[in-house]
């Protein structure tokens, strides 16, 4: 009796061993596929081993950061809040599912679960800079403004993070402010997306036209995302000073590359029909 005990233990050890030789493979495979950028790989090796491993955190959570990659936001979301029942002192997990909430524009969710990481885990700029983003997203500015203060207290060289709180001020007319954390945030990184446009805009907050035009000058020879959006606020710049006819060949070529609101003012400034003209500096987040 007592050697079939014996024998039942080491069978059941050489089961447990086996299965955990799996696991570390499955692990090491995925973990590699993912690493070298094969997300769909690493999502497929994965459902393979969480087909009957499903309680698995770390599985889980590599599983939802592939499907995040791939832009997979909502599978993500499920995949976090699951992984989350078996782990809830891990602030990564709801890091990454704030970070999922925020592509999906759910950004009241994203704030919950990122001020539940940032109190695991008080020192990491990025959960901060997310932070910022999102309250930023829910017209909260100066809260905005704090967020990225401690996101930048925590790594002086964020340099998205003091592009963003140019940003927000500028979102509150704080825009010489705000043009100071674009200036600093390009001379760190100078080919930081929306920060020449907004530097640019800044110029045109603080009614310094001249300054704007050049600033939009330069975002139209480079050619960007944001060609359309240059050429109807250089427009206006052009018509603060007094040169319409040009405006208005502006605001028509912004019109012409698909930025609406320019339409607009090429009917209540270029026509007969002459309002008021509209005033809103969109600054870019």
């Amino acid at each position: 009796m007592k050697k079939n005990f014996l024998f039942t233990i080491t069978v059941l050890s050489f089961f447990l061993a086996l299965n955990n030789s799996v696991a570390q493979t499955t692990l090491e495979i995925a973990t590699n596929e993912y690493n070298s950028e094969q997300f769909s790989k690493a999502e497929s090796t994965l459902e393979a081993y969480l087909s009957e491993h499903s309680k698995d955190p770390v599985y889980l959570k590599l599983l939802a950061d592939a499907k995040h990659k791939q832009d997979k936001f909502s599978e993500a979301v499920k995949l976090y809040s699951k992984a989350i029942k078996y782990d809830r002192e891990n602030p990564i997990l709801f890091f990454n599912r704030g970070a999922a909430y925020v592509f999906l524009e759910e950004y009241k969710e994203a704030l919950s679960d990122i001020n539940i990481a940032i109190k695991m885990k008080p020192d990491s700029a990025e959960m901060y800079y997310y932070k910022g983003y999102c309250l930023a997203e829910l017209f909260k500015y100066n809260a905005a403004i704090e967020a990225y203060n401690k996101a930048i207290s925590l790594k002086p060289d964020y340099a998205a993070a003091i592009y963003n709180r140019g940003a927000a001020k500028g979102e509150l007319n704080r825009y010489e402010e705000g043009m100071q954390d674009f200036k600093i945030a390009l001379e760190k990184e100078p080919e930081l997306v929306d920060g020449q446009i907004n530097l640019a805009l800044s110029y045109l907050g603080l009614k310094e036209y001249e300054e704007a035009i050049k600033g939009f000058d330069q975002v139209i020879a480079s050619r960007d995302a944001n060609l359309g959006k240059a050429y109807f606020y250089r427009g206006e710049a052009k018509y603060e000073i007094g040169n319409k006819e040009e405006a208005c060949l502006d605001y028509q070529k912004a019109l012409n590359l698909g930025y609406e609101t320019a339409d607009v003012n090429i009917k209540n400034l270029c026509g007969s029909n002459k309002k008021s003209k509209r005033r809103d500096i969109d600054i870019t987040f």
